[in-house]
């Protein structure tokens, strides 16, 4: 058991290079492939709101070529070339609202990614509990290991003086496989999370914790707030429905004219004389009108209409659902403090109970079996406040994650 204990002393001395949970969000934040692409999305949807601005900005273009006219009284062909422009006045009021819909898109990728930062930090907390108690169980477990062989040395004196059995000496033995047997799966379970810390902040540099990084203490205020006033996936369902109305109110500017004012100069009627030398224009003020499409514009408006419904719907149903998991997040937060603070008392009057259970066994009062259930409850008490320690630090990242 020595060199196991050795090991296990080795390990923990790696503590110069251990990783703390704010450096390995610097590197999420940095590293995190989901995290980039999601940045590269909304850096794109910012760039296509602003194109929406060209529809309000005449079109200018140049165009030349060979033509050929057969019209009522004239018959032309030749070289045309000529400047034109064309400048809409009026659509509807489409491309306001259309400006407006990539204006919620643009909102709507930052709320996706304001999601996406805040379930990867959220798994990526988790993943360091997870690994951090681990660590915190390896060292539980083999500072009892070291309880066991002081104990083994005690128990030795008292079988070679006659005054007890072998049968303590197979009790330790096996505490100690059962020991050594808990460490292997913890080292095991650490691995998992020290692998899914390094997937989620794309590194492939070994992870190290330290027993000196501890659970944040967390308090009953910590789940005091229910403002979601700012949470993103609210926020994006309202962004939603408000694209909704506004496609709606597009669909309906489909039924008004389109005004248009068009210019052009140069070489209008094709003639085999030197274009450049032209000096022919045209300028025109267009309204069009679509008086029938197909019903496409009517089933399109039914279409945008139920669309907001739903979207109403669904943000409805988004608010409903996070009050009740902010709610269920306090509740369990309250009993978890509350076995908290009755674990803390308790680790007291464990400690006292093992010291005053060695001392009773070392004067013959107490026998083995005596001193291996107090020294259990000592360190289950251990385990369990590590276990309600990290249970509370989840629960803070996933309020966190809803309501700051």
């Amino acid at each position: 058991m020595k060199w196991q204990w050795g090991l296990t002393t080795l390990f923990f001395s790696l503590s110069a290079t251990a990783q703390n949970l704010t450096s390995l969000q610097q590197q999420l934040v940095s590293n995190n492939p989901e995290l980039r692409a999601s940045i590269s999305r909304q850096q794109a949807s910012q760039n296509q709101a602003k194109s929406q601005w060209s529809p309000f900005l005449p079109e200018l273009s140049a165009s030349a070529g060979y033509g050929k006219e057969n019209t009522l009284h004239d018959k032309d062909d030749g070289y045309v070339g000529y400047l034109s422009g064309r400048w809409n006045l009026y659509r509807g009021g489409q491309d306001w609202k259309n400006k407006g819909l990539a204006t919620q898109e643009s909102r709507i990728a930052d709320f996706d990614l304001e999601i996406t930062s805040r379930r990867l930090h959220r798994e990526l907390g988790e993943a360091y509990y997870e690994a951090l108690l681990n660590t915190h169980f390896i060292s539980v477990d083999s500072e009892k290991l070291q309880f066991l062989q002081n104990q083994r040395a005690m128990a030795r004196k008292k079988i070679n003086a006659g005054l007890t059995s072998d049968v303590d000496a197979i009790e330790l033995d096996l505490e100690e496989s059962t020991l050594s047997a808990e460490i292997e799966a913890h080292k095991t379970d650490l691995q998992i999370s020290k692998d899914a810390i390094k997937t989620l902040i794309n590194s492939t540099d070994a992870v190290q914790l330290t027993t000196k990084e501890t659970f944040p203490r967390v308090s009953e205020s910590d789940f005091t707030s229910s403002d979601l006033a700012r949470n993103p996936t609210l926020l994006k369902q309202q962004a939603l429905e408000e694209s909704t109305q506004l496609r709606r109110q597009q669909t309906q500017g489909a039924y008004l004219p389109s005004i248009d004012v068009n210019a052009q100069y140069g070489r209008l009627v094709p003639k085999y004389d030197d274009p450049l030398e032209a000096t022919e224009s045209r300028v025109s003020v267009l309204m069009t009108w679509t008086f029938f499409s197909g019903l496409e514009t009517r089933f399109k408006s039914a279409a945008a209409r139920d669309m907001e419904k739903a979207q109403g719907f669904e943000k409805n149903g988004t608010r409903l659902q996070l009050d009740t998991q902010v709610s269920s997040l306090r509740n369990k937060a309250r009993e978890l403090l509350q076995l908290r603070t009755l674990l803390e008392k308790r680790q007291t009057l464990t400690q006292k109970y093992y010291d005053l259970t060695l001392s009773e066994y070392r004067r013959g009062v107490k026998n083995s079996s005596d001193l291996a259930s107090a020294t259990n409850s000592l360190f289950d008490n251990r385990t369990r406040l590590l276990e309600v320690q990290k249970e509370l630090a989840v629960l803070k990242l996933k309020f966190d994650e809803l309501t700051i």
